[in-house]
């Protein structure tokens, strides 16, 4: 007898949990810039109203400054991508360094950036130390 009173309970509760989750699912579409490489750029297609984040090395040679717009190449060593940015890029920013910019790839052709960041490596060192 007890049994049959929990049934209904545990039903409203999955159905509470399952709208949850959708209505979370939902909130959340649109939000997430997915990480890329050039070579997964270069072979899946992504909308040019679909943010991506997509890392790579910075080519040496390949940064021109054109007024307030930032040209460069972005390369995993397999495939690269022109970056166009407007705005400074921060002051670490230099060819040969690895860079992850979010932004929008145009037509396929040319990567729209909203944002420029310059990794770095996680070892530190004190000033003077070339070791």
């Amino acid at each position: 007898m007890r049994r049959r009173r929990r049934l209904p309970l545990l039903v409203v509760v999955i159905a509470v949990l399952a709208a949850a989750g959708l209505l979370s699912a939902a909130a959340m579409q649109g939000t997430f810039d997915y990480y890329r490489t050039p070579s997964e750029l270069d072979a899946n297609a992504v909308s040019s109203q679909q943010s991506v984040r997509l890392g790579g090395m910075v080519e040496p040679g390949s940064v021109h400054h054109h007024g307030a717009e930032v040209r460069f190449v972005l390369t995993d060593g397999a495939h690269d991508v022109v970056v166009v940015s407007h705005g400074t890029p921060p002051s670490t920013f230099r060819g040969g360094q690895g860079a992850v910019v979010i932004g929008h790839y145009i037509d396929g052709k040319v990567f729209r950036a909203d944002s420029v960041e310059v990794r770095h490596s996680n070892q530190y060192r004190a000033a003077g130390d070339s070791g």
